[in-house]
């Protein structure tokens, strides 16, 4: 009975080493499978943030541009009063000034990425808090600045073309967001994906 009793022991210790073995396997290949996930999502966060940056810093630019055209044009209102007169020099400049003035500019920041993140669970398996606040905050961010600038566009749509320049130069469509949010999150998604 006993070289039976031992058989049997020695069985069952093979079949439970067995199922724990290829349990802890599994699960080796799941954290594998959902860190390439991660990794995956992160970096298509990382190139939407990026891109997104890149846009609003070329937007800074050309609103810049508009500033400095509206000053111009409110400065030298006398010269559009005597358009006939100008020679063609003049006239190029104000026509460059104006064009930028009355330029319609629209601004879009996607966040495909993001709702990537949300719609798939995968920012619980992030693991990292910080960098999901920090991703968060930097698409809060795109999200403010975009509504800011749309809405000034909408309000300088209103004005009248005399009014305009003034208008400009008394209305900035920049809000007290701090861009610096974004290249936080490109940063630590950065060092995320080094690890």
């Amino acid at each position: 009975m006993k070289p039976a009793l031992s058989s049997f022991f020695s069985e069952l210790i093979a079949v439970v080493l067995g199922i724990v073995i290829t349990f802890a396997g599994q699960g080796m290949i799941d954290r594998a499978h959902d860190r390439k996930e991660v990794r995956s999502a992160l970096q298509l966060v990382r190139t939407e943030l990026i891109s997104n940056r890149d846009d609003i810093s070329e937007l800074r630019t050309v609103l810049e541009q508009v500033q400095q055209s509206a000053r111009y044009l409110a400065d030298n209102s006398a010269l559009l009063q005597n358009v006939h007169a100008l020679d063609s020099s003049d006239l190029s400049t104000l026509t460059y000034h104006q064009s930028m003035v009355f330029a319609d500019i629209y601004l879009s920041l996607p966040h495909d990425a993001l709702e990537l993140l949300k719609t798939s669970s995968i920012f619980q398996k992030i693991g990292d808090n910080a960098l999901s606040m920090k991703i968060i905050r930097a698409y809060d961010c795109c999200q403010v600045m975009l509504e800011s600038i749309n809405r000034h566009f909408v309000a300088k749509s209103s004005q009248t073309d005399q009014d305009l320049p003034k208008w400009l130069l008394n209305h900035s469509p920049l809000p007290y967001t701090d861009p610096a949010d974004i290249d936080k999150a490109i940063t630590a998604i950065n060092v995320f994906l080094r690890q």
